[in-house]
Order: C-alpha cells, then sequence, then structure tokens
C-alpha cells in the first residue's frame, strides 16, 4: 500500500517522494486535496501526508473529506507556516504535525505509526 503525500509544492512532492522511496515505501503523489478526495474510497493507502494550506482548501478539509469517504489510514499534516492557530487546529484533530524541511521528521512520524510495509 502506498503512503499518499498531498501538496501544491513540486519540489516537497519530488523531494518526499524520493526520501521515502530510498526507504522502500511506495509513494503516490497528489497536487491538490481534490485529486486526494478523487481516489476515495477506491484508494487503500497506509499513511497520508497533507500539507496545511493547500490552492483548494486545508489540509483538516481535506483529512475530514477523506474520513467521510471511507478513508482510515493515519494522516499526517505538514506545514511551513506552523502558527499557533494552525498546530492548536491540528493538535485538536488528533493529528501529528510536521514543519517542512521535514525529511527526518518526516520519516519518524511514518514509523511512529507502525509497521507500513
Amino acid at each position: 500500500m502506498p503512503i499518499f503525500i498531498v501538496d501544491d509544492d513540486a519540489a516537497i512532492l519530488s523531494s518526499a517522494r524520493f526520501m521515502l522511496e530510498g526507504e522502500g515505501y511506495t509513494v503516490a503523489t497528489f497536487e491538490s486535496g481534490s485529486k486526494l478526495i478523487a481516489a476515495f474510497p477506491q484508494a487503500k493507502p497506509c499513511c497520508i501526508v497533507i500539507d496545511y494550506v493547500l490552492p483548494d482548501m486545508t489540509g483538516l478539509d481535506a483529512y475530514e473529506r477523506v474520513r467521510s469517504s471511507g478513508g482510515t489510514a493515519p494522516v499526517i499534516i505538514i506545514t511551513g507556516h506552523p502558527s499557533a492557530a494552525i498546530r492548536a487546529k491540528v493538535r485538536q484533530a488528533g493529528l501529528p504535525l510536521v514543519e517542512k524541511a521535514f525529511v527526518e521528521d518526516l520519516l519518524g512520524a511514518i514509523e511512529a505509526i507502525g509497521p507500513l510495509h
């Protein structure tokens, strides 16, 4: 099962894919929340990494829509703008938050979820 990564920044998608595939994970990328949502309910990712700031919705909005579409994979929110308000919203949703420039932090958060291979 792949790890889904959602970010409108092509460089982030590319670097995250490179890092995770180097660790043996399969990765699928999406440039927007709506493209992620279109993959459900057929998609069965093992984990979803969603940028908080997307062009069409917030990462939390995407998370909620995935859940309402039957998605059950663990979700990690990433952001380059870790304001107190964003941190509070993500914490209230019960999700982990990883700041961009996140290569090692993201890998640690994915490994903390448990065995995904």
